[in-house]
């Protein structure tokens, strides 16, 4: 029986120094090599990534997979990696994400000590920076010093995209009504056994955006328990964002999703709010308030009518 506890899937494509970056951050992971391995999956890319991983292959417990270039297939290459993985527990990141030194030593132990199948959300800092931020971010990380970059883009106020509806919703996102829409393999982990009940990720989302979250949407409704682990942290290496449209693509996506599952709480993507546009959790939130002012309201009304 293995005795790893985690696999670490990135996939990747013609990103070989970012892909350098993460794995230097992964030597320098404070839970035992001998419990986690790492899977690169390239997606066709031809640049010498290949090369990298095998620099690693004293250091690291380390796999390299190449699939044939046929468009984006990010989904694709996760579900490759997760299928061949040995570990109990799958933490997924992205090329150019640095975790933490003890990040995996978190994610192995909320995993190991939760009464139910968790996933568990990383935190990301620098994560969909602006692209005229860059330069500014740049001149505070260092690939060989994760956990001083991470506190030092802390105090520049670099925080993950995702902080400002912890700010207004709270850090406990099991309470939340939608926690799948932050469920962004840029670095996210779940039980591997729950990944193949719930069918891994859907292939037919081949453009930027929504297998994740479509993913994420099956977790949930297999009752797994969501948590945002502030403690997993990361940071997301600054480079300029490799697709225009993303919020475009992002809106599609999650049409996509609703017509595919039909829940009351995908209904709300889409829905804006005086031509605002908020994320689905705030957007169902505020439909929510207003709905109990309203009856509040009527009730009142009724009261005094009386």
């Amino acid at each position: 029986m293995s005795k790893l506890q985690i696999s670490v899937v990135i996939p990747t494509y013609n990103r070989a120094d970012l892909l350098r970056y993460t794995l230097e951050s992964l030597v320098l992971q404070t839970l035992d090599k001998q419990l986690f391995e790492v899977i690169v999956v390239d997606d066709g890319g031809s640049d010498n990534s290949e090369e990298v991983v095998s620099a690693f292959a004293e250091q690291l417990n380390i796999k390299y997979f190449w699939q044939e270039d046929k468009g984006f297939r990010a989904g694709k290459a996760r579900n490759i990696g997760t299928a061949i993985a040995e570990g109990q527990y799958i933490v997924f990141i992205d090329t150019g994400v640095l975790l933490g030194s003890k990040t995996l030593e978190v994610h192995a132990q909320v995993h190991s000590q939760s009464e139910f199948p968790v996933v568990i959300i990383g935190y990301v800092y620098g994560f969909e920076v602006d692209n005229s931020l860059l330069e500014e971010m740049s001149a505070q990380i260092d690939y060989q010093t994760p956990d001083a970059t991470i506190n030092r883009l802390a105090l520049l106020g670099a925080h993950d995209i995702r902080q400002q509806q912890y700010d207004e919703l709270g850090d406990n996102i099991s309470n939340w009504p939608a926690p799948f829409d932050i469920f962004w393999t840029c670095h996210a982990s779940a039980e591997r056994g729950q990944l193949l009940k719930a069918g891994l990720f859907d292939e037919s989302f081949n453009s930027w955006g929504g297998e994740d979250v479509d993913l994420g949407v099956r977790l949930h409704l297999n009752n797994n328990q969501f948590s945002m682990e502030r403690e997993a942290v990361s940071f997301h290496w600054p480079h300029k964002k490799e697709v225009d449209d993303q919020k475009e693509q992002s809106e599609i996506a999650a049409l996509r999703i609703h017509q595919k599952y039909q829940l009351w709480s995908t209904s709300f993507y889409g829905k804006d709010l005086n031509d605002e546009k908020y994320s689905l959790n705030k957007v169902i939130k505020i439909h929510r308030d207003y709905a109990i002012k309203k009856t509040k309201r009527a009730e009142l009304l009724e009261t005094e009518g009386a």
